[in-house]
């Protein structure tokens, strides 16, 4: 039986069907709703429900407006810790929270969300190159081993860049552990290859971040890095040519970070004291993937 509200394209089958002569039971039948909607409704007295949002959901909205930060605290967690702390309080499922949004139906709205809609361009797959493999330490991403991919293991790392306003060389690197998704930036001021491996390298050795692998994309930025995959003793494996998809995670924690940076903003003011707390926000804060827990609860599990 279907208990949804009637449309009009409902009514005008129920019309339909009474002109033919059909029975209201029979006609309920047919539509599978109830005889009873279709008493009301040829009565003149069948009205939609109006639910109160404001009413029903007093406390949960009140919490919402408090407690959600696009940076943050999402819909999604709100929802959740709203659910933990107030057992007995009315609250709506995440969809529909979205729904009201779309609406204008609560004082959120899309401005206010954590991912901007934009449009998507069109792009095209390049054919893949040769690789030219100097030494066994730089590897395609096809030699990668299948254990990796099923992050139960820290040290495998993803490593992007995060750049700012064209034409400007300050830009940020970004490293994501692929099991604990825990996340390092560091501030880079210049493009160079050799350059960028020092500081890599520097930057690991300094915080003993544990390594065993290393993924990153084509960037000229990363043409020198197997001199740190050498030192370290691990493979660096790249990704082919205009296939992000092969680094989802490190993909998705360069999101993250653009909620505190967005794109545009100059990367020449940022400093390394301000990336450090962007890392403690981003990785002390609770992710659906892991049951809402973080990634320092799981670095933990894992270590």
């Amino acid at each position: 039986m279907n208990y949804t509200q009637l449309t009009n394209e409902k009514k005008a089958q129920i019309d339909i069907l009474l002109e033919q002569g059909l029975s209201m039971r029979r006609t309920a039948k047919v539509l599978g709703i109830s005889h009873s909607t279709i008493s009301r409704y040829k009565a003149g007295i069948y009205k939609k429900r109006q639910m109160d949002i404001s009413k029903k959901y007093n406390i949960f909205l009140n919490y919402l407006y408090t407690h959600y930060d696009y940076k943050t605290c999402s819909i999604e967690i709100c929802v959740f810790k709203f659910k933990k702390s107030y057992l007995n309080a009315h609250c709506p499922s995440v969809k529909q929270v979205y729904n009201w949004i779309n609406e204008g139906k609560i004082k959120l709205s899309k401005k206010d969300l954590c991912y901007k809609k934009r449009r998507g361009k069109k792009t095209s797959m390049m054919n893949h190159t040769k690789w030219n493999i100097d030494h066994k330490t730089v590897l395609p991403i096809r030699l990668r081993p299948k254990y990796i991919n099923r992050r139960d293991e820290l040290g495998h790392l993803e490593i992007d860049s995060i750049v700012g306003k064209r034409n400007e060389y300050d830009s940020i690197i970004s490293i994501v552990d692929r099991c604990s998704r825990k996340v390092w930036l560091i501030k880079s001021q210049y493009k160079n290859e050799y350059y960028t491996d020092k500081i890599i390298y520097d930057y690991l050795i300094r915080n003993e971040i544990k390594v065993k692998s290393i993924t990153v994309d084509n960037g000229l930025e990363f043409q020198a890095l197997g001199l740190t995959a050498k030192k370290l003793g691990v493979k660096l494996y790249k990704c082919d040519p205009y296939c992000s998809f092969q680094r989802g995670t490190n993909e998705r924690t360069n999101a993250l970070v653009r909620r505190f940076i967005p794109k545009g903003n100059s990367m020449k003011l940022i400093t390394q004291y301000y990336l450090d707390n962007i890392c403690f926000e981003i990785n002390s804060m609770p992710r659906k993937i892991f049951d809402y827990k973080c990634a320092y609860d799981i670095e933990l599990k894992y270590k």
